[in-house]
């Protein structure tokens, strides 16, 4: 049986003419398929790359899950505006996480992301687990740090005691210094900080012995310390060279007020300055912005010192994404600021605490400064 049908003019139908692509065409299809191949395949592969990447602005001054993220109890506190950001990052890679070649290929052509090789940013061996917990640590100690500082810009006595918290293995003093010492003097000079313990090590050369006073178990001892010379890789290039015991210090604090800080799950140690504005702007009177917007990031010692941190880039893209006035940076990031400042993003060079404080008030009242820059 047919099913054609012959029009009823008699003529013979023609048939549907055949569709066919252009050239042009057909070659964007067959890329296209490519791509998606090839986008398969690299989705598949796992590269040894760690990425850098923009992440949250919170306001220091503000709340997280509704409960504020500084608070002082028993010490009178006042009303603030503006915002005192901090930020952070995200962090591909390393033992948390796998980055793909597709990941790496994308990251390697967005300007906001840092790549560097897994091997360079962590230990061998290193967990998750143990990053976290470092984290955390980091981020106490952070807290505490601005908490001490606020309350001594205030001209609060927080009293301070330096001690031996890690001794690295192969060091110097590894003999001579246990963990939990309390160093009270160096070559007689009286220790109030961390950062005295260096400068008085600086008046020697590596390999000098140098003379501690020492709270060891209750009891004050005296030593004789061996020194060293610093690794050179972890010099800035051509400094001299530094004389090292080979030791991590840290501090113990006595805080005779009750500070909190509750940044959510962020660790590290990045927004110790933005902790210790926002405390000294909730414990003295008047807004210390003005109404303005700043972010900022660095660590922050217990002598006012502002400190170094990592994800400097991503964390200028982070502000400039949220349109904030000011970025304060630490100087010892200076070197990986220059030439990648995102849009219009005003970036002010910090050293310490006091020139930050000082700055932010007085932009906070539209005052004539010339801030310093990186350069």
């Amino acid at each position: 049986m047919s099913y054609y049908r012959r029009p009823a003019d008699g003529r013979r139908a023609a048939h549907p003419p055949h569709t066919r692509i252009g050239w042009t065409t057909g070659l964007a299809l067959g890329l296209a398929v490519v791509l998606v191949i090839a986008m398969a395949l690299l989705n598949l592969v796992t590269v040894d790359k760690v990425l850098y990447r923009p992440a949250g602005v919170h306001d220091t001054l503000g709340e997280i899950d509704g409960q504020p993220i500084v608070n002082v109890e028993g010490l009178e506190t006042y009303e603030t505006s503006g915002s005192l950001d901090f930020l952070t990052i995200i962090i591909d890679g390393g033992p948390r996480s796998d980055v793909t070649a597709w990941d790496w290929l994308l990251a390697e052509l967005d300007p906001a992301v840092d790549v560097f090789d897994a091997a360079d940013i962590y230990p061998p061996d290193v967990t998750a687990q143990e990053i976290q917990e470092e984290n955390v640590q980091l981020m106490t100690q952070s807290q505490l740090g601005a908490a001490v500082v606020a309350l001594r810009a205030t001209g609060i006595e927080v009293p301070e005691e330096v001690k031996v918290g890690q001794i690295i293995k192969g060091a110097p003093a590894a003999e001579a210094l246990e963990v939990d010492d309390q160093i009270l003097s160096v070559d007689g000079t009286k220790i109030d900080n961390p950062e005295e313990v260096r400068v008085q090590l600086q008046e020697h050369e590596p390999g000098d012995a140098v003379s501690f006073t020492l709270l060891r178990d209750g009891e004050e001892i005296e030593l004789d310390v061996p020194t060293g010379e610093s690794d050179p890789d972890t010099l800035e290039p051509d400094a001299p060279p530094r004389t090292i015991i080979g030791v991590y210090l840290a501090s113990d604090f006595d805080l005779p007020y009750e500070v909190t800080i509750d940044a959510g799950n962020v660790g590290g140690p990045s927004a110790g300055m933005m902790f210790s504005l926002a405390i000294y702007d909730k414990i003295t009177p008047g807004p210390l912005t003005g109404g303005k917007r700043f972010a900022g990031t660095g660590t922050i010692n217990s002598d006012g010192t502002v400190g170094g941190i990592g994800g400097i880039v991503q964390k200028m893209y982070a502000a400039e994404r949220q349109g904030v006035d000011y970025f304060l940076a630490p100087a010892a990031n200076c070197a990986q600021v220059v030439g990648r400042i995102p849009g219009d993003l005003e970036v002010i060079r910090i050293e310490n605490f006091t020139q930050a404080r000082d700055i932010v008030e007085a932009l906070g009242e539209d005052e004539d400064i010339t801030v310093p820059r990186c350069s």
